[in-house]
Parts: C-alpha cells; structure tokens; sequence
C-alpha cells in the first residue's frame, strides 16, 4: 500500500479555515445535528470533535477533521471562501453556501452547499469522497457510514507531466477471493480499482450467476447479459447501454489482461433491489450481493402513520414436527468465549427415535476471533445402528455486521417462504455406529455476520432406536476437521441475550377472530399472550451448556387464517396490514401462496400493505405465513379492515 497524501496544514492556514468571520456563518439550527452517526473510513472508526450534521439528507462532515482522516491536501481562499482539496490527482473546489462546485476545473453540481456551522467549516461528505477517490456506503438503519479510500495512484508526478510508457501488464501473484452471492472464487485476474471505482473481469459475473452470459460485439465493445437485463459496455466510453437505453456517467470500463473490466457498483445499482459491494482490503476478499438473486420476492411498500394498539390472541400453538434448533448464543464469537482453535458452539442431543425425525437448525454468528473461520452443521451416530440423513437443503449468506438484514435476515426469510432452499452437497447419507459427518459448512471472514437456515431428516435404516447429537462447531485451524469437533457447547454469553435452545417445533399456527366486511379495523398480536411461553429456556428440550429463550421466534413461520364473513351479497376489498410491536422489523410474507417481503419498519411510525384481498363469498379467508428476519424480538401485529 503507498502512502497517502501527507496532510499540510500550517498554522495561518488552520486561522484561516476554520475561524472564519461571523457575517458567513450559518445560523445555529439544532435540527441540523445528526445523532449516533458512526463513521469508518478504510476499516478504522473516526472520531470528530465537532458534530456531525444531516441538511435535507446529506451528510456534512467538519472539514478539517475529514480531511486529515482521508489524508488530502488542503488550500484555502479566505476572500472568496473557497476551500481546494487535491487528494490522487483529483482536485475539488468547494465554494461556501455555492451548490457548484469544481472536480479537475469541471463545474459538479451539490444537493447541498457546504456551510458554516458554530464557526466551523462543513462539506458534503459523499461527494468529496467519491472525487477524493473513494467510495461510500451509508447504512440508514444503523446510522453507519463506510468510506473506501483507494491508495494514492500519482506516484509522485508532478500535474501535467506525461506518463512514460507501459510495458505489458502483468498479472500480480496476489490471489483474491470473490464472494458472488455467497459463492466462493479464487479469482485468476484481479480486481481494479480506476477513479474510486472498483472493476473485475466480466467474466465473474457471467460464469456464476445464473441465466447469464456474454459475447464480444466488437474488439472494443462486450455485451453482458444477467437474468434478463443487457448491458452494452465499450472500453473507455462512459456510455453504457442498459437494455437499449444509454446511461452516461463516470464508469469507463476498460480491457485488461485481454478482458473487459466492468463497474461492479454500477450494475449492483441497475437491478430493482439493488445489493451490496464490500472489499475487505487485508483479506483481498470482495463480497458482492444481488438481491434480486439471493431474495426472489418483491419488497412491500411502506406506509407512514400508526396503527392501534393490537389485542391479544390466545389460541396459537405450535404445528408440524419439525424441531427448531437455535444456535444464536454467543451472537458475537469472541476469544473471551471461544477459548481454543475447536469449539462446539450449540448441541442437541436426540433419543429414542424409531421412525423418520424432522430437523431444522438456525444459526447466526458474528465472527470478532480476529481471523477467518468455517462453522459447520456435524452430526454424531451414537447408537449401534445405522441412521440415514435425507432431504438435507438449506440457504446461508453472509455480510458485514451493517448490513444484516437485507444481506442475511431477508434472504433466508424468503428462502423459506418460497420452498427455495439448495440441496446440500450431499443431501442423502448413511451414517454408521460411533461416526460423524458434517451435513453443511459454511466459511465466515473476520468481523462477518453469518446466517444460516437448513433443514433435514433422519431416519433409523433398520428400524430400531438410535440415538445421535446435532452440533454446530467452529474451527479456526487452516484445514479444519469439523467432524472431529465433540466437545460440550460453550458458555454462553449472559450479558447478550440471543436465543440459543431446542424447541418441539419450528411453526405456529393461529386462526384470528372472523372479521366481518365494513366492521371497524381490527388489530392482533401474533402471539400467545402478552408473554411467549413456546421458546423459553425452561422449554428447550436440551440445556446445553446454557440457554436463552426466543421471544422473537427467529428461525420460526406463523401460520395465519383470517376468517372472513361477507353478507351483504357484494364484492368487497379487504385489506391486511403488518407492522412491529416494538423495536425495527422486518421479515417476509406469503398471502395466498405469494411471497412478498417486508421492509425495516419503524415501530408506531411505519407499517405494510398486502395487496387487496377481493371477496364476494359469505365465509372466505385468508391465509397467511410469515417470518422473521431480524430486529425486534418481538412478533408482528396483524390489522384487518374494509376498503
């Protein structure tokens, strides 16, 4: 890594920015300050000493603190107020209380000017970024900001002086690690990062996403093809064709190695849902999500206001058979906790099963052990007869901390709802006396989230009763050898109360009160009283080393009917409503066999709409599933009225 741009700061200039005349002064405005915003620049939390401010939805940085925390160079015209920073050859001008700024003498527009606040200096944080030769992330529901800084590409030459020549580029020895969709590539040519923008070979995306491909046009053009959407790229052109409509912006692809390399963000950002770019620079590992891939369903709008208070509902019970196992405590993996390089991090012991066994495991852990690791499912044999694992499919995704919801919750939330779960690699297997085998593994980076759904059956090949433990582990060693993992559980973390346990069943069932058309809105908790009594640690069938309820039902779909009585012989609209109880949520939802999910609702403020439910019969319902994908540990409410 070069060394960025030393900060040159002198004292009449540090006079000159920072205490300027009152007669430029913004008025103070209290509304102004954003709360709790985190700001990580390259991996590395900054502190500033002055507040962070949010004007109409941009966030405004104090200059001075910004930028020696990127590392740019900094001239200031006190006449004119205009503050010049030069960081990688890009050169931005910034004019006080002016929406026009100037990028390499090129006028750019800002949606909000900089200002002076309590006589310090503010700029837009995002476009000083982004022209500093950078990249930005902004998590809203966290409050997050992520800055990406690229290394410093002048080299040392001097502006305006020519280049010499390039020989031939070689590849670097470096390997880099692609994470497309979850899906695991050592990548042969690495990624390239040209004006704070990241490219890799188009190749990447065509190879390993589904219903995807790409063809040479010309020498110097490449069409690029996924799941129904072309783009049209042409080396060095910023005019990129998307279904035959041109965009014009700041990407240049360009051919390297004798590929064409493609703007990763830009066409993460041309799908409906959008997804999600990291690059974990220490690692040399890139993550990229889809959404549209890895989440198959439409997202609900959201509708602003609130909704009365719910009534309870009292006859919810579990339903079907298939046992939930929680592996969520210790949420944070950490060395406090996990203590050597092996660790069982949740157990379940089964016995006395005879016939065929239904099993679905939930994980999710956050991986703070300072280096990568892999965590798998295990199961141990210990009876004296054969047991064989069937139907073995699940879905996993992993994702900075930031970005739970939308890179881990919903996915696997629609994963469920929709019947998509992947088989695993082996989705049959024979397990003789005294052996373990692992059903599923799963690699997690350094300070990742990993969430895991997977379910499976076992069965007695002969008939007789067997006896076997289901484990998830957690290996930190270089070649891990999972199956051999077979000590107790660990500890778990009291101070953070994420669900960890066994319970008889991983669905509830409830039928609402019959709403009869043109009554009052009605609203429910989906629950079983104002307290859950199904999930608690007292009920978990096995004690572990410890264990913690879950109130929240994670891992768990609610099986809804809504009876609905219409006598007056006409067509009526009926309309559902969800929100949270308490707490952000957000989930999934299947009305009538259609999948939709569910934004990050704000709770008393923000709720969903299912589409109109149309009803001419005297006795009708309707049904209902939905689940859980992270936030509030508490369930849903349930409204139901007349259009």
């Amino acid at each position: 890594m070069k060394k960025y741009l030393a900060v040159l700061f002198t004292a009449v200039l540090a006079m000159s920015l920072f205490f300027v005349s009152p007669s430029y002064a913004a008025e103070t405005n209290k509304n102004l300050v954003e709360q709790k915003v985190t700001v990580i620049i390259n991996g590395e939390i900054i502190s500033f000493n002055d507040p962070i401010l949010n004007n109409s939805g941009t966030i405004l940085l104090p200059m001075r603190d910004f930028y020696e925390a990127i590392g740019a160079e900094v001239s200031w015209n006190q006449i004119d107020k205009i503050a010049t920073s030069e960081r990688n050859g890009q050169i931005v001008e910034l004019t006080i209380n002016s929406k026009t700024a100037k990028v390499n003498g090129d006028n750019a527009q800002l949606l909000v000017a900089p200002m002076i606040y309590k006589d310090r200096t503010y700029i837009p944080m995002r476009f000083v970024s982004e022209n500093s030769d950078g990249q930005v992330y902004w998590n809203q529901e966290n409050k997050v900001v992520e800055i990406i800084l690229n290394e410093d590409t002048n080299d040392g030459q001097s502006p305006g002086e020519e280049e010499p020549e390039e020989p031939a580029p070689i590849i670097p020895e470096e390997k880099y690690i692609l994470y497309m969709n979850n899906q695991r590539v050592e990548m042969e040519l690495p990624p390239i990062t040209k004006d704070g923008r990241m490219y890799i070979p188009v190749n990447y995306f065509s190879d390993y996403l589904q219903d995807s491909f790409n063809q040479w046009v010309n020498e110097t053009s490449l069409d690029l093809t996924i799941s129904g959407i072309t783009f049209n790229f042409t080396e060095n052109s910023n005019k990129i064709y998307i279904n035959g409509e041109l965009y014009s912006g700041n990407e240049k692809p360009f051919i390297q190695y004798g590929e064409m390399y493609v703007p990763v963000k830009f066409i993460v950002d041309s799908f409906k849902n959008g997804g999600s770019l990291r690059y974990v620079q220490e690692d040399r590992t890139i993550y990229i999500s889809l959404y549209d891939y890895i989440m198959t369903s439409d997202f609900l709008e959201k509708s602003y206001g609130s909704l009365n208070v719910p009534q309870l509902v009292e006859n919810a019970a579990l339903d079907g058979k298939r046992e939930l196992f929680v592996s969520d405590n210790p949420e944070e993996l950490t060395p406090t906790i996990i203590m050597s390089a092996n660790e069982t991090l949740a157990e379940n012991h089964v016995q006395g099963v005879t016939s065929t066994k239904e099993h679905r495991v939930y994980g999710w852990h956050i991986n703070k052990l300072g280096d990568r690791a892999k965590i798998g499912i295990t199961i141990q044999n210990t009876s004296s007869s054969e047991i064989q694992v069937m139907n073995s499919k699940g879905v996993s995704q992993t994702t900075s901390n930031s970005w739970s919801t939308f890179d881990v919750g919903l996915p696997l939330s629609d994963a469920v709802l929709t019947n998509t779960l992947r088989d695993a690699k082996e989705s049959k297997m024979t397990i003789a006396p005294g052996e373990t085998k692992i059903i599923q593994s799963y690699d997690i980076g350094k300070n990742y989230l990993l969430g895991f759904t997977h379910d499976f059956d076992i069965r007695s090949v002969t008939g007789a009763e067997v006896n076997y433990t289901i484990r998830t582990v957690i290996s930190l060693d270089s070649e891990p050898k999972l199956e051999a993992i077979q000590t107790p559980a660990v500890r778990i973390n009291e101070y953070a109360a994420h669900p960890r346990g066994v319970w008889p069943s991983s669905a509830l069932k409830v039928t609402l009160p019959s709403y009869t058309v043109d009554s009052e809105q009605v609203g429910y908790n989906i629950s079983n009283g104002k307290t859950d009594h199904f999930l608690t640690a007292e009920n978990s069938l096995d004690k572990m080393n410890g264990t913690v309820g879950n109130p929240g039902h994670f891992g768990m779909t609610y099986k809804v009917d809504i009876p609905v009585v219409n006598n007056t012989g006409k067509l009526k609209y009926v309309v559902v409503k969800i929100t949270g109880r308490g707490g952000f949520y957000s989930g999934a939802v299947k009305m009538n066999g259609r999948t939709y999910l569910i934004p990050t609702l704000k709770p008393g403020q923000e709720y969903v709409q299912l589409p109109v439910h149309r009803s001419k019969k005297m006795n009708d319902v309707i049904n209902l599933e939905i689940i859980h994908a992270g936030g509030s540990n508490l369930p849903v409410a349930i409204y139901v009225e007349t259009r």
